[in-house]
């Protein structure tokens, strides 16, 4: 079922909505409504395949018995287990990421042996469960924090709600235990604030996706399509349909996490922040603050700090970011386009650390502050950002090669002789493509995000510029915006994040 689903917004959520109100009030409130989101988290997920569910199920039953384990003291634990409690905690999380492998990077590892033994090998890969990535990490993070006496096993039921709960257990955000326990221990009926927060919250998320996202991907679809099989391509039509693709992935994905951190307001949880303006970012470092805020916390926290953080040098410090970007990039997909991605990003930051431990307390790091300098760095990060989605989204790595040959290339030869034709004619006809890329840009850059308008920030004016609340006006106009989004959610396309 997806959030941008006639069948979710009115079914499933209005159905929700419903019983959370009834079963609120009185003793025992917290554990009625837990029981009421874990069956329809359950019915949520199991609408995509029955089979999947029980993966799903499998992976949670393990982890708990494993948790439940490595929960003891070292004293029980070593009259009970026959094996070190490391052992288990290692096997545990090789567990975990054996579905992992075999579901998403089967195929791709069968390809590759292929090729290199030089032979033919008929292989179907499976297919892919939804969210099972972003569950995997849930997992591995919950265990970890059991296996460092963080935290402990509260019941199954409990570990259950956690693990599958729907506003996350699809693409995010990747929750910690440590967030959601008290959360769950104190649900109960959403106050009248919350309710329009997360309602304001939501259909803001689904206007990005169905207006922005969606509309602008046709252009983007066009431009890589092209490439791939080889059609004519301009060095300008590359470009525009690179950054078709660059908002096309920041709309879906904001829109996403925005629905998401929306549904959790619905039901009294506050899921923590994903998404914070990433394309006006100041240096790639900056980048991985704002964009998939969790994912970024979960690559330091279980690979950048166990391989060794930056306690052991700066070459090594270095040498740990780029394995960790790299593993990140493998992460997203089955394939090298995906590995390049993350190696790229990998280097970047390690330039970007490097440089800024350089410059660090002398009188250039202060000049570099000044606005303009600011802005020159905004527009050099996001050129570096969209250069690397360009291989993120090209299918094979012919069609990246092909796709960065015509920006460069095709793009210095129309400059240097435009009555070879500067405008393209193959792919943007007509007002609308160019009037999404100019309306895109705008909210990107110019607008508050939907975190400052929720809430606001005295230090950057936000507050006095532009705000949410709850007036006549905004109802007004989040209500129009919202009946506009719905004549369009007939054109059903899942979330980019769905595949990773």
């Amino acid at each position: 079922m997806l959030f941008n689903s006639y069948l979710f917004l009115f079914c499933f959520l209005p159905l929700l909505l419903l019983i959370w109100r009834l079963l609120s009030g009185g003793s025992g409130t917290a554990s009625r409504l837990a029981i009421a989101l874990l069956l329809f988290s359950a019915v949520f997920y199991a609408l995509w395949g029955a089979a999947f569910t029980l993966l799903l199920a499998g992976i949670i039953a393990m982890n708990y018995s494993a948790g439940l384990a490595l929960s003891l003291s070292d004293e029980e634990f070593a009259r009970k287990c026959r094996i070190r409690r490391k052992k288990l905690f290692v096997l545990t999380l090789v567990l975990n990421l054996l579905p992992l492998i075999w579901f998403k990077y089967s195929g791709f590892l069968a390809q590759n042996f292929a090729l290199l033994f030089v032979a033919e090998w008929e292989f179907a890969a499976p297919g892919l469960p939804l969210g099972i990535s972003f569950y995997t990490f849930i997992q591995i993070a919950w265990l970890s924090a059991v296996y460092q006496r963080r935290i402990v096993p509260e019941g199954f039921g409990r570990h259950a709600l956690f693990s599958s709960c729907f506003p996350y257990v699809i693409s995010g955000p990747i929750v910690r235990y440590e967030e959601m326990k008290v959360q769950f221990d104190n649900l109960g009926v959403s106050t009248a604030e919350d309710l329009a927060r997360g309602l304001s919250l939501f259909s803001m998320g689904l206007a990005k996706k169905v207006l922005l996202a969606d509309s602008i991907a046709v252009y983007a679809n066009l431009v890589f399509n092209a490439a791939e099989t080889g059609l004519p391509l301009s060095g300008l039509e590359a470009w525009l349909g690179s950054f078709c693709y660059t908002f096309q992935l920041y709309f879906d994905f904001s829109g996403y996490t925005d629905m998401a951190l929306g549904l959790g307001l619905m039901i009294g949880l506050r899921l923590p922040e994903n998404f914070d303006s990433p394309y006006k970012s100041t240096g790639i470092v900056d980048f991985w603050r704002r964009w998939h805020i969790t994912l970024g916390s979960w690559l330091r926290d279980c690979l950048y700090i166990p391989l060794g953080g930056n306690r052991a040098g700066k070459l090594t410090q270095y040498r740990n970011l780029f394995l960790t970007m790299f593993i990140g990039g493998i992460w997203h997909g089955a394939g090298w386009t995906f590995a390049i991605w993350g190696a790229l990003h990998g280097i970047m930051l390690a330039v970007n650390h490097y440089f800024r431990a350089a410059i660090k307390g002398n009188s250039l790091e202060s000049v570099l502050r000044k606005p303009l300098c600011r802005f020159f760095f905004i527009v050099f990060t996001f050129f570096c950002v969209n250069a690397c989605w360009v291989v993120f989204r090209a299918v094979t790595l012919t069609g990246a090669a092909r796709m960065y040959s015509t920006m460069t290339t095709g793009a210095a030869e129309e400059i240097l002789a435009p009555a070879a034709g500067l405008l393209p004619n193959n792919y943007f006809q007509g007002w609308q493509p160019f009037a999404l890329l100019l309306l895109c840009s705008a909210i990107v850059w110019l607008l508050p995000n939907t975190r400052e308008l929720m809430k606001g920030d005295a230090q950057q004016g936000v507050r006095q510029r532009l705000q949410w609340s709850t007036s006549g006006l905004w109802a007004t106009g989040l209500a129009m915006l919202t009946f506009i989004t719905l004549i369009l959610v007939s054109r059903k396309s899942t979330f980019l994040y769905f595949q990773f």
